[in-house]
């Protein structure tokens, strides 16, 4: 075994942090005690000679001599990734000249700053692999893996500090070859021997030093605990990763691999584990939009084949099954339910002379499927894993050539199998294995190289061939007159000319048409991209031929496109086109995909995507979906495609995609090569049904707590839905929140009804409901004539206690803006008193709610809000119905809010101030939040400040800065300790009102903005996201809901991602407001790490995952 001069080399960037950092672990290394039995196992008594360069050197310069030998004479490199690390050309060189003379293993990372797929270099982020290929040499293969590291990042440098004591185990615990688990049960076991040693000779004060002693061993657990939530934090992230990834299983075992002693506890070692865990296992999924996640992966031993113009796979008629094969001559059929292996086929798998692997795998009917290698077919039986039989050509050719690597030039219809290389096209009877047709066309008429595409047409009695050079191959002036497209009658072997333009896809139609996408290259050399590569630009267009008479029916009009790799599809589906079933040509080119009507060639629909499409497969008669390079799942529909929407991801890029629509499941091939990720339509079978009719559309679902005069509490969930996808009736209903009992339910009694102002509200100490009822009436006289009705319901009981018609509530005013009801019972009616008066200034009343109805005595009195030409957007009342605030609108593009004392009657003052400027949001209410635990009011002013006002004093409580911004929108939580609020930087940033400080700042990272916060106070949750639907960058989104947890420290962390969701942060209930509508509590982490386990049925990850996660438990 070699011996080092140097335990370790230092790397780091010689800035000021860095430096610290790594003066700070250099110390921390060289002053460490190594446990005496750590010491007998490793043979080092101490962490001797630690080399740290202190002086930066230019990077004109060669790495330094004495530098260069440290490297070498050092048997760890410890190398602080940040930002500016991952910069320095100096750190780049001493880990390039460090691998040289050591492995990766020697390599310890420690991460100071930054995310590590940011701050890592590249070369230890890959390992070279050697594979066989299929001619028997060995290639080596780049694989990309996930090194560990020590965790010290912190805010400044006394947390950094405390965060490399921590840590420093972790990396000790590699240089000494111990685990780290080992080295810390022994490093708490000599710090606690020597305090006790140090406190034995003092007996006097034995007690004090004892309890000393605890203390010190309280701290000592403190650290080990925080290290194990660090890991757990790094875990969590690594699980989310692995989930994007397809490996789910990876995802659960990771997310689990740190967890509390206590098999029972709610509480996670770190909060991250929640969304880790409330992902993998795919909790509240219950949308009824189509979103496919990533399940299942299975790697094979070598790269899939991939072309720009060819999918690597293909699935069974029936779906159930997938079929591919990789770059070492590997065939594999995959179930499509799981992801399983049912069979994989190595070359030499049977006793045959035939040696080279296998190139393609076709699936034939009745399980049976057919394997092509460059010399032989062979024809199987997979469902009994049989070889039915072998066939060879007459003509001693390879069936395939070098150029078509990946099987391109053969097809299968029926039992009939069409193959072609450079010279010759072969049609077999599979069943029989009789060579039906070998005809050998003439390559100087042709094509100058392979056939691009082979096909036969409906009846099988013909087979055409496609040629066109490759875009890497082609010449814009070679080869020109030559016939591009080939017909070859099988029973005659007759051949024909049906075009002389190149081609590089064709598509049967009917029995005498055929689809050719043309292509024709431009001009290699014309574009230029900024790192001086050239990139291909050609044209391409589609044409219909009459076969009979090889002349064109319509042809496309052409349109360019360039790149260094053009991915094709072109397909023929039946699409149902205006309630008409038709034939419709599915073409795409690069990014760009078209619908053409087969029978006339007109352009049906036509999209660009951002990204380039792998492929297109049919989802159902209306709907295509389209797999771009970068892993999304686009779904479009024959109506519309400029509203394409994303129903499902892998994170990375991949090289095809494909979709089983009898099982509803997408398969992925990774850009990676090996890996297929097999993903479906989740739902959490936890969540329990609210029964609603599917056809009604929700509009909202809202929460609210009733406390009776016990002081008991009562939730309720209020639902409204619409019927006018399905001119259904509008309705609202009202359940208890945990169940799905419903106790009230009122409809519109006509189609075009409307129900709004729903406002949950004490009526006589009763839990009751207020809203506005409008119904729309068919009148032959009139067109349409409405009635507008207020209604009052007693939940207890379940009935309604009044109706009152618009006139009954609204006669004392004669313009009424809206009447607003509050949790206690206050009703506020605001509008003009005298419509016809010159002077049309707003005014308002306070009345109450009671089981009568909405009730204003005749003698109450008007109170003026606003002079004449200023009007009112909206009223709020307070949670309890003291005070009403007004947001008054200016006309000058300013906005105010006026605070009206219910008790007193009279208008509050801030700084001898009535009128409170706030941001110029329109009639958006999300720049200010009221309390409602405390009678606060948090408003944002031009200024840049959001002024948090205490309604019950009468004074300004705080002012946070936090900077201009043209929208923001904030919410009180945590009761009312805390303010979250969202900006247009898309910043989430959480308050402390009392300190006026900033307790928590982070980046929302989601594919759609904010449209709000949810909060509602008292609970220590909120929420992000929107409700509707929306038309983002990227495509057509429905709603969404990201659920976030608040600790005891001010810290928030993600807890659920929830579709189509709302949340009642108070009785801990989540819904999903899609289909006959969904429920289910708040899941604790014990819940879902027995769910988790039951999963994974007793599995856990490898002994070499937990090496590289350093994971010791």
């Amino acid at each position: 075994m070699k011996k080092y001069t140097y335990d370790a080399f230092i790397s780091y960037s010689h800035n000021e942090k860095d430096a610290f950092a790594a003066e700070q672990l250099h110390k921390t290394l060289e002053y460490y005690h190594i446990p005496k039995r750590i010491q007998q196992s490793s043979g080092k008594k101490k962490i001797e000679r630690v080399f740290r360069d202190r002086e930066e050197m230019p990077i004109s310069f060669n790495l330094a001599s004495n530098i260069q030998e440290a490297l070498e004479q050092s048997e760890f490199l410890i190398l602080m990734c940040s930002p500016n690390s991952i910069k320095s050309e100096w750190v780049q060189r001493e880990v390039e000249t460090f691998l040289k003379s050591h492995s990766k293993e020697q390599v310890l990372t420690v991460l100071l700053e930054g995310e590590p797929e940011k701050v890592f270099p590249e070369v230890l982020c890959y390992e070279e692999r050697k594979v066989e290929s299929e001619d028997g040499t060995e290639q080596t293969v780049k694989v990309k893996i996930e090194p560990m590291a020590a965790d010290i990042r912190g805010k400044d440098k006394s947390e950094i500090k405390k965060k490399i004591e921590q840590e420093s185990l972790r990396i000790l615990a590699k240089m000494l070859g111990c685990t780290y688990d080992t080295l810390r049960q022994r490093h708490r076991e000599y710090a606690l021997h020597r305090m006790m040693a140090v406190l034995g000779g003092v007996a006097g004060v034995a007690v004090v030093f004892t309890i000393y002693a605890f203390h010190q061993s309280a701290k000592i657990n403190e650290r080990y605990q925080e290290s194990r939530r660090n890991q757990a934090r790094y875990l969590s992230q690594i699980s989310t990763d692995l989930l994007d990834g397809g490996d789910r299983e990876n995802a659960l075992l990771t997310a689990l691999a740190v967890v509390p002693e206590d098999s029972d506890s709610d509480e996670p070692v770190a909060e991250e584990q929640m969304y880790a865990l409330n992902e993998a296992l795919h909790s509240y999924e219950h949308d009824e939009h189509l979103n496919y996640k990533p399940l299942y992966k299975y790697e094979m031993s070598g790269n899939t084949y991939s072309s720009q113009s060819q999918s690597s796979g293909m699935l069974s008629e029936d779906g159930q099954t997938y079929f591919c094969v990789d770059q070492l001559g590997n065939a594999y059929v995959l179930n499509v339910e799981d992801g399983s292996c049912i069979w994989k086929i190595a070359p030499g798998e049977w006793e045959t002379k035939e040696t080279n692997g296998f190139r393609k795998i076709l699936p034939v009917k009745d399980e049976k499927a057919v394997l092509i290698t460059k010399k032989g077919i062979f024809y199987i039986d997979w469902k009994k894993q049989q070889l039915i039989r072998e066939m060879k050509n007459d003509a001693e050719e390879d069936f395939l050539s070098e150029r078509d690597r990946d099987g391109a030039c053969c097809t299968v219809s029926g039992t009939n199998l069409a193959i072609a290389n450079v010279h010759y096209l072969w049609v077999y009877d599979l069943e029989s294995g009789e060579c039906q047709l070998q005809s050998q066309y003439d390559q100087e008429k042709y094509s100058s190289d392979q056939a691009n595409a082979i096909a036969f047409d409906e009846k099988a009695e013909n087979v055409f061939l496609a040629f066109g050079e490759e875009l890497e191959y082609a010449e814009p002036s070679a080869s020109e007159g030559k016939e591009r497209v080939l017909k070859i009658q099988i029973s005659t072997g007759e051949k024909s000319r049906v075009a002389t333009e190149k081609a590089k896809k064709i598509c049967a139609v009917s029995e005498n048409q055929m689809a050719v996408l043309h292509m024709e290259c431009i001009n290699e050399d014309e574009v230029i991209d900024n790192v001086g590569m050239s990139a291909v630009q050609a044209k391409y267009w589609i044409t219909l031929y009459d076969t009979e008479e090889g002349k064109k029916q319509w042809s496309s009009v052409p349109y360019t496109v360039s790149g260094y790799t053009i991915p094709e599809t072109l397909l023929l589906r039946d699409m149902e086109i205006n309630g008409e079933l038709k034939k419709v040509l599915v073409v795409s080119v690069k990014d760009r995909i078209q619908l053409i009507d087969a029978e006339n060639g007109t352009v049906i629909q036509e999209r660009i995507f951002r990204e380039d499409i792998v492929n297109v497969v049919q989802a159902d008669k209306r709907r295509l979906l389209v797999g771009l390079s970068d892993g999304r799942a686009m779904i479009v529909t024959v109506e519309t495609m400029s509203a394409n929407m994303e129903v499902g991801s892998v994170s990375g890029k991949i090289l095809d995609f494909t979709f089983s629509p009898e099982h509803q499941q997408v398969i992925w091939t990774m850009k990676s090569g090996k890996r297929l990720v097999f993903g479906e339509k989740q739902t959490d079978q936890q969540m329990k049904s609210v029964n609603l009719e599917k056809e009604n559309d929700v509009d909202s679902v809202k929460y609210t707590t009733w406390t009776d005069q016990k002081g008991k509490e009562q939730n309720y969930r209020i639902i409204e839905y619409n019927g006018l996808q399905t001119d259904l009736k509008e309705g609202v209903r009202v359940y208890r929140t945990g169940t799905s009992d419903l106790i009230f339910q009122y409809e519109c009694k006509t189609a075009g009804g409307m129900i709004s102002e729903v406002k949950f509200s004490d009526i006589d100490g009763n839990p009751g409901l207020s809203f506005k009822v409008i119904e729309k009436y068919e009148s032959n006289e009139l067109g349409k004539r409405y009635e507008s009705k207020y209604v009052t319901a007693d939940l207890n009981s379940g009935k309604i206690c009044s109706e009152q018609t618009e006139d009954e509530v609204e006669n004392q005013f004669d313009s009424v803006s809206a009447v607003e009801v509050g949790n206690k019972g206050l009703a506020v009616m605001y509008g003009n008193e005298d419509f016809t008066a010159a002077n049309k200034e707003i005014s308002f009343m306070t009345g109450s709610l009671t089981e009568k109805g909405i009730q204003f005595s005749k003698k109450a009195k008007s109170h003026q809000v606003t002079e004449e030409g200023r009007g009112v957007n909206w009223v709020s009342i307070t949670a309890d119905d003291r005070y009403v605030l007004f947001y008054i609108d200016n006309k000058d593009d300013t906005y105010c809010l006026k605070v009206w004392n219910v008790e007193k009657e009279k208008w509050e003052s801030y700084d001898g101030q009535t009128e409170l400027l706030v941001l110029d949001a329109g009639y958006q209410m999300d720049n200010m939040s009221i309390g409602a635990e405390k009678n606060l009011l948090a408003t944002y002013t031009r200024d840049g400040m959001i002024h948090v006002f205490d309604l019950e004093k009468g004074t300004e409580a705080q002012t946070l800065k936090c900077g201009n911004y043209k929208k923001i929108q904030m919410g009180f939580c945590a009761n009312d300790q805390y303010l979250v609020t969202y900006d247009d930087s898309e910043m989430i940033t959480l308050w402390d009102i009392s300190e006026g400080k900033i307790l928590m700042k982070e980046e929302y990272d989601s594919k759609t903005s904010i449209e709000s916060l949810y909060t509602n106070g008292s609970g220590w949750y909120f929420g992000v996201g929107f409700y509707g639907y929306t038309l983002g960058d990227e495509g057509f989104y429905t709603s969404e809901l990201m659920l976030y947890s608040i600790d005891k420290e001010g810290k928030f962390y993600k807890y659920a991602y929830i579709p189509a969701g709302y949340a009642d942060y108070t009785g801990k209930e989540i819904c999903v407001a899609s289909g006959e509508g969904w429920y289910s509590p708040f899941y604790s982490f014990s819940e879902l790490r027995k769910r988790a386990e039951k999963e994974m049925a007793g599995k856990s990850l490898s002994d070499a995952d937990k090496n590289r996660y350093f994971i010791s438990e």
